[in-house]
Parts: structure tokens; sequence; C-alpha cells
């Protein structure tokens, strides 16, 4: 297999940063010095498989630590043309708009959205309670607004329409049309993680997609429009952390030795022909 090399230079501990993958930084809980180490990482270009909940063996956990990073996107901003330019579509509603190409969002410094970051295996801790308050995902614009979001098992997912025109939201769980203008919608709680974001799309406009990142524990995030993530709390100790983009090319996983009390910053570039 052809190896795929990413760059990470980060402010690292004693406990360095180590083996393959894609991950980032998080917010200190507390401080501690660190010390600078640029680290080249050479990826498969395979897929590795990573299941957003399983758990290690039982281990003792020192303390909580925060990760916090931002992933750039190299070869400036691709400008994507909207995949549905404003009069062009046969739906009333929606040809008064232009409806985005979000597929990669990339902001104006290089940042890169919509990039999930997760733990792959949560250690034997107390895993806080899913919120009680909903995930909510609005269809505004024709389109799925966020693009990506996250949702805990057991956390309700709220599918509503803020669009004057009907959607139908379609999933491996649910399919349901959603009338004009209800934003109530369609309220799902998940049960299991998914192995990767799951895709919601609509089948009365074939061009609309989004992605919900079903996890079963807290430490996850989805890059800001700046490609910057935190992910706060984590249990001290090596962690393992993926990294998923809906391009598929950099779904890995990252070793990085997380201190209690202290924060774990890693900036990863990407390179433009991953993202193909």
């Amino acid at each position: 297999m052809k190896p795929t090399s990413y760059l990470l230079a980060g402010l690292l501990g004693a406990g360095g940063l180590l083996s393959s993958g894609c991950g980032g930084p998080v917010s200190a809980l507390g401080g501690g010095a660190n010390q600078p180490v640029a680290v080249e990482l050479v990826l498969s270009s395979a897929s590795a498989a990573a299941t957003a909940g399983e758990t290690q063996a039982t281990e003792e956990v020192t303390g909580f630590g925060t990760i916090k990073g931002r992933i750039v996107f190299e070869g400036g901003n691709p400008a994507l043309p909207p995949l549905v330019p404003k009069g062009t579509s046969s739906d009333a509603i929606c040809k008064q708009v232009d409806v985005p190409n979000e597929t990669i969002v990339v902001g104006a410094d290089g940042g890169l959205a919509n990039v999930v970051v997760f733990l792959r295996k949560a250690p034997k801790v107390e895993i806080p309670a899913p919120p009680s308050t909903p995930v909510v995902v609005d269809q505004d614009g024709c389109k799925f607004f966020p693009h990506v979001s996250l949702c805990r098992v057991g956390q309700p997912l709220q599918m509503k329409n803020s669009d004057g025109t009907a959607h139908n939201v379609k999933s491996s769980y649910f399919n349901q049309t959603i009338a004009p203008k209800d934003t109530t919608g369609l309220t799902f709680t998940p049960k299991n993680p998914e192995t990767a974001p799951l895709p919601v799309a609509c089948d009365i406009h074939a061009w609309m997609k989004g992605y919900v990142a079903i996890v079963n524990h807290p430490w996850a995030a989805v890059t800001g429009p700046d490609g910057s993530f935190e992910i706060q709390g984590v249990p001290a100790g090596e962690r393992e952390f993926v990294v998923w983009h809906e391009k598929g090319t950099i779904e890995r996983g990252l070793k990085i030795k997380v201190q209690p009390d202290a924060v774990t910053p890693v900036d990863l570039k990407v390179a433009s022909d991953k993202l193909k």
C-alpha cells in the first residue's frame, strides 16, 4: 500500500507523541512544562477501522487533561462551486439561494472545518451521562445545518425543517418526510455508537447530505470554521484518537500521552491530494 505522509508539530510533555494517526490538541485543565516536538507520521493509505466507543481493559486513571488542536488544509482554498446555483433548482424554495458545496470547507487561513476527532477507546472510568438537551440538525437553505454534528448515545437527535419546502430525512435508522416549516420534526435517540459518522440524506433533494457522529463518551469534537477543536476532561495516559473527514482520507489513530491537568496541543497539516 502506498504510504501517506502527514506532518504534526506540537507542544508535548515528556511522554511525547507516539505512533500513527491524525489528531489534535485540546485545552488545559491546568499547567505544566511542555517542550516543542516535531513528528513526521507515515500512514498507510488504507483506512483504519475505529469504533466510536470501544472500551479498554481496566486501568488506573491518574487524572484528566485537555487536548486542543487545529487541522490545516495545504494547497489553499479549493473554492468549490455551489452544488445548486441560484435559480437552477426546480424547487421554488431551493432556487432562491446558492446551495453551497460543503464537501471541503477551508477557512481564510487554511483551517479545515467539519472534521471529527474522537477518542477511539474509552478507558474503564465513570463516563458522564449524555446530555438530555437534543442535538438539533436543521434543514435550512436546502442543506443540512450543521453539515457535521456530534451526538452521544442516549442523547436525543432532532431533525427539523426551517425551509418552506418539504424535506425527507433518511439514514440507516430513520426515513421520514418533514413538512415545510416543521420546527419539531423527527427525534431519534441512538442506542449504539457508530464506527464512522452516520450519513443523512434527503430523497426529495438529492444533493442534500449531512453527517452525525454518534459516540458513547464525551471525548469528541468537530473542527470549527478555522479548523480548531478542543476536548476537555480526557482521562490521562496514552490515548488513541481518530480523525475523520467525509472524504475518508484522514481516518487514522493518533496516540497521545495525555498529561493530567495539562494541555497537549498538536497541529495537523493535510495535503490537498488526500481529500480528492
